[in-house]
């Protein structure tokens, strides 16, 4: 999934250069990753409408799993899914698959950049979750940026708009999990190679979701199964064109593209599914990405993640 893919690439991914081209071929290979995902996540949606989350998850993940391990065995890094870390995987993937089945479910129940809007919380809760979790310490600056977050999501999920319901607070659970998540990523980083995220993640759904299949299944049809490849595909392209912007751009660098999905989003539910965000939403939205920026740019002035 989407977020495994990303947290893999940046936790793991290639040392950085300095070199103004190199930086702006990084930039560019993450707005196309970021691209990317958002096409999956279109796919995701068009098929959340024909049947069960649950299989739904399962081919994405199949597929998933066969591009990464494909790209790994292209780049000589099949050995490093031999992790010593192999607990933590099991821990990540525990902590992830029920936000991945949680955003899932939400994507064909809401327009793609409502969702996104919402999901955009996540550098909000590592922030106030790395406290407690990680015991770092978090300035009075992004406290501020934190605290004008939530309210962003609160003109978002106003109990007067349509997206106040179930849709909206799995998306927001989603959000939730992908931060626990990545902040258990930190912990992991630079021992296994990012192939080693995708594969463990990806292998392990294959098997959970697809020990339910008997009690779910549905048979696609020849094209949903198409696009069931194509989503899996190109999440795994994606992932792949992560680990190499990371090869030439640090972190704090790339990191806000990720905000890149909204414009995306507005297109591709424009394009394909009739769907706008109202005014509020976007303005809600707003908020929360520009929350999200400031922490970025706070870390980065800082020197590393967890700083004041």
């Amino acid at each position: 999934m989407q977020g495994g893919y990303a947290a893999g690439a940046r936790v793991a991914g290639h040392s950085s250069r300095d070199g103004g081209t190199e930086m702006s071929t990084g930039i560019l290979l993450s707005l196309g990753a970021y691209g990317l995902f958002t096409l999956m996540d279109a796919s995701i949606k068009l098929l959340g409408s024909r049947y069960h989350v649950v299989q739904v998850v399962f081919f994405n993940a199949l597929f998933g799993l066969a591009t990464v391990t494909l790209i790994a065995a292209l780049r000589g890094q099949l050995a490093g899914v031999r992790s010593p870390q192999w607990r933590l995987h099991l821990l990540r993937w525990a902590i992830g698959l029920p936000g991945g089945l949680a955003i899932f479910w939400a994507y064909p129940r809401m327009p793609l950049a409502d969702v996104y809007a919402i999901l955009f919380a996540a550098p909000l809760f590592m922030t106030a979750l790395s406290v407690p979790v990680l015991g770092e310490t978090v300035g009075w600056r992004r406290w501020s940026a934190v605290l004008v977050g939530f309210v962003g999501i609160l003109v978002i999920l106003r109990p007067a708009s349509g997206l106040f319901g179930p849709p909206a607070f799995a998306a927001l659970f989603g959000a939730l999990v992908h931060a626990c998540n990545m902040l258990l990523l930190r912990r992991m980083r630079g021992i296994d190679p990012p192939e080693a995220f995708g594969i463990w993640g990806n292998g392990l759904s294959v098997i959970a979701t697809g020990s339910l299949l008997p009690w779910l299944w549905r048979a696609p049809t020849a094209s949903d199964l198409a696009l069931h490849g194509f989503a899996g595909a190109i999440a795994g392209s994606g992932f792949l064109l992560l680990v190499l912007a990371h090869a030439k751009a640090p972190v704090a660098v790339l990191a806000p593209f990720q905000y890149s999905q909204m414009l995306y989003g507005i297109a591709l539910g424009a394009l394909l599914f009739g769907d706008l965000p109202d005014p509020a939403t976007l303005a809600g939205a707003t908020i929360v990405v520009g929350s999200g920026l400031y922490i970025f740019h706070r870390e980065a002035v800082r020197g590393r993640p967890g700083t004041r």
